[in-house]
């Protein structure tokens, strides 16, 4: 034991800065979580999905934007009662084991040096830090990556053992329930396995890497296939024409279960999160495309980022071909970044989409590593002994100092609400509690009510079947004839007549107003 407690001690001085760093960074994204409001999406996730618990976050998909895996493990948090760690818990555990795991993986290629540049790097992206306390699936599904690319390095180097593939298997296939986009690293790390056991002409493990990622699709396919289900059965058992009309979900899918099969699938077939447009289109604009992407990372640092790309391209693709067979661990490296770097505008292209920027948040994590491995191999091939501690610690410093200067920055820290937050700031002037049924005026409403009150009163689509009413300036405004989205009525004279003759106002502010029936 004491053995071991002194390798421990070793190893803690030798990461002292990671350690810390990591720690810093925890605490941080701690204080964001319960700080920064939650916004329309991660609110509509918990109304939805998440405080419905977990079987019914498991099979429930009406539009696209339920990540299922995310909200599936976060309605589990989610009874510990705390609304903050239902809907953000997994999220903000998840951003801090990334940094852990990233960590982790970039010490196979560098030295604590560098690898402390890496996560420094990652952490201080601007899309890396707003959506890791998010209530969304981003970040979780770049846990999933992350551990894919630490099992395909063991298994493509290390003595590899079943669990290996059994783990890999498991985060490629949790990465895509969790987000079908994570498509986007799922097939480059699978190639990079695959090319570095090529070329290594390591066939028996590459046969193997293929049946896992094999195995991983099919566990994928079943776990949409229970969506798929759930989703046809609900659409034939509302459908008046249908012979299952009336006939409870369960029902149906015992019936007809390859009916329910086709009605769910060409339901989510026929409502893609990303549309596509012309692939010409498509092509022509993808530098703008990535040079906007590049921007989410650090702002205004777009076409430095793209340039910085493309060297770290040709860089790895030279150092590739250098160390074809040697120094195997560098090799790989090099694999992962060219690989990963070239095929997501490569598949993007071939899609024919320019997806949320939110979707590639990954995309920065072969970035950020590019440029730490190509300064590694820079310092060891051209540096002299004298100078190489030197250059990688000015290396860590630099990327330290910037991410800490970055997400205590405003920019960084701004709120991630903003009508939600008016609505909130009048509903606590009430009694919450009390209110039974009501009228929405826009969107947001129910969803805050819910997630800061635990309230989810009957939703009565007449005004005059409702006891309460909030409305906001556009109601009030003549020339809001239309509705836009989340507000869902326009102004009309004789509904404010009726609201004023029929209610009385019990709490304002500059923006809304609550009323409740006389």
């Amino acid at each position: 034991m004491s053995i071991d407690r002194e390798k421990l001690i070793k190893a803690i001085k030798k990461n002292i800065v990671a350690i810390v760093f990591i720690g810093i960074m925890s605490v941080i994204y701690i204080y964001t979580m319960f700080n920064n409001k939650p916004w329309y999406d991660e609110l509509y996730t918990y109304y939805y999905f998440i405080s419905r618990g977990p079987i019914y976050a498991a099979i429930h998909w009406p539009v696209p934007n339920n990540h299922v895996g995310y909200s599936v493990l976060s309605a589990i948090f989610d009874l510990f009662g705390n609304q903050y760690i239902g809907l953000r818990g997994v999220s903000c555990i998840a951003a801090i084991l990334n940094l852990v795991l990233l960590y982790r993986f970039s010490r196979r290629f560098m030295n604590r040096f560098f690898a402390t540049g890496v996560i420094a790097l990652y952490a201080g992206s601007y899309l890396t830090f707003r959506l890791s306390v998010q209530g969304r699936g981003y970040t979780l599904a770049i846990t999933c990556y992350l551990v894919t690319m630490i099992e395909i390095y063991n298994i493509c180097t290390e003595v590899h053992k079943k669990r290996n593939y059994v783990i890999l298997g498991l985060a490629m296939m949790y990465g895509m329930y969790i987000l079908p986009s994570s498509v986007y690293w799922v097939i480059p790390s699978c190639i990079t396995g695959g090319l570095y056991l090529l070329v290594k002409k390591n066939y028996d493990r590459l046969r193997n890497l293929i049946i896992c990622a094999l195995g991983a699709a099919g566990g994928t396919f079943l776990l949409y296939t229970v969506i798929w289900l759930a989703i046809g059965a609900n659409l034939m058992s509302k459908d008046a024409e249908s012979i299952f009309y009336g006939v409870d979900q369960a029902l149906v899918v015992l019936r007809d279960p390859l009916g329910s099969f086709t009605t769910g699938i060409k339901y989510m077939l026929a409502t893609p999160y990303i549309q596509s447009i012309d692939r010409t289109e498509c092509i022509r604009t993808m530098y703008v495309y990535l040079k906007e992407l590049f921007d989410n990372f650090y702002n205004y640092s777009g076409i430095s980022i793209f340039i910085l790309t493309v060297i770290i391209f040709v860089w790895n693709i030279c150092q590739a071909l250098r160390q074809l067979y040697y120094k195997r661990n560098r090799f790989m490296a090099s694999i992962f970044v060219t690989t990963n770097l070239i095929m997501v505008p490569v598949m993007l292209m071939i899609q024919s989409v320019h997806p949320y920027k939110r979707v590639l948040s990954f995309y920065f994590i072969p970035i950020a590593f590019g440029v730490m491995h190509m300064l590694n191999n820079f310092c060891d091939e051209y540096l002299s002994d004298s100078f190489k501690r030197n250059f990688g610690t000015a290396a860590m410093c630099v990327s330290v100092i910037l991410a800490l200067y970055c997400v205590n920055s405003e920019y960084y820290r701004e709120p991630l609400a903003d009508r939600e937050n008016v609505i909130e700031d009048v509903l606590a002037k009430v009694d919450t509690s009390g209110i039974d049924k009501i009228h929405y005026t826009d969107d947001y409403q129910k969803y805050v009510l819910k997630f800061y009150h635990d309230v989810m009163p009957e939703e009565c689509e007449e005004l005059s079947d409702a006891n309460y009413v909030m409305i906001g300036p556009e109601l009030r405004d003549n020339k809001y004839n239309e509705p836009v989205w989340p507000v869902l009525y326009s102004y009309h004279m004789a509904r404010l007549n009726y609201i004023e003759d029929k209610m009385t106002e019990i709490a304002s502010n500059d923006s809304y107003t609550i009323y409740a029936r006389q």
